[in-house]
């Protein structure tokens, strides 16, 4: 295998992103599978219950090499599936390091998760290359303090786990979660990225900054968090 994908740096993506996803578990939460469409490297992100055998799948149709498994935070529904996938592909696990403690296992809503450990970290400012794809990390707390998005800037991507849905943001009720940065996160999502970016969440269906934006900015206006509509 080759060395870890995560670099502070990288070159501009050349080739459309292939992206197959499912829905897995209770939650429904959406699993990525990513690569350029010519290197036979691909990222995994936040594998979800019963989501490593469908992705080892589709990766082995697609005769690609899963090289890293990225979690976008770290609530059970996103990483329920990190060790099964690191066995079957022996690709690392990365995680913000404010969310890694929530990988050492959990028993939740009555189900029991095996532990994980993150091998990298996924840091505000990070690089992650697949193939000719560059993701930039962006530390997007609110729903959790360690959530992060992962932007492809050249191809207009957004993987933003649930940080932002179509027509709405994730839950700040939860351990870990702060309406404050929440609030940061939200605004500064609008402000920084176009408005065509394609917006891939970590449950429902695909949007774009442009759908979103007028919510988002109410919300940014206001300071505080709002009922999206």
């Amino acid at each position: 295998m080759s060395d870890p994908i995560i670099q502070r740096s990288g070159g501009p993506a050349t080739h459309l992103p292939h992206i197959e996803t499912g829905s897995f578990g209770p939650w429904r939460t959406n699993a990525y599978l990513v690569w350029d469409g010519q290197s036979p490297d691909a990222l995994v992100l936040d594998p979800g219950m019963g989501a490593a055998t469908a992705l080892m799948e589709r990766a082995a149709a697609n005769d690609l090499r899963v090289q890293l498994i990225a979690n976008s935070h770290g609530h059970i529904d996103h990483v329920f599936d990190n060790a099964a996938l690191r066995r079957a592909s022996d690709a690392p696990i990365a995680i913000h390091p404010d969310d890694a403690y929530r990988l050492e296992g959990t028993n939740a809503y009555g189900f029991e998760m095996e532990p994980s450990v993150a091998e990298h970290d996924l840091r505000e400012g990070d690089k992650l290359t697949v193939g000719d794809l560059t993701f930039d990390v962006l530390h997007t707390p609110g729903h959790t303090e360690g959530s992060v998005c992962l932007y492809e800037e050249r191809e207009g991507l957004l993987l933003s786990g649930d940080v932002l849905f179509a027509g709405s943001y994730g839950r700040t009720d939860l351990p870990g979660g702060d309406d404050g940065a929440m609030v940061s996160s939200l605004r500064r999502l609008a402000q920084a990225l176009p408005h065509d970016v394609r917006v891939l969440p970590g449950h429902g269906p695909e949007t774009t900054i442009e759908r979103e934006l007028p919510w988002m900015r109410r919300i940014a206006l206001a300071g505080h968090l709002l009922v999206p509509g």
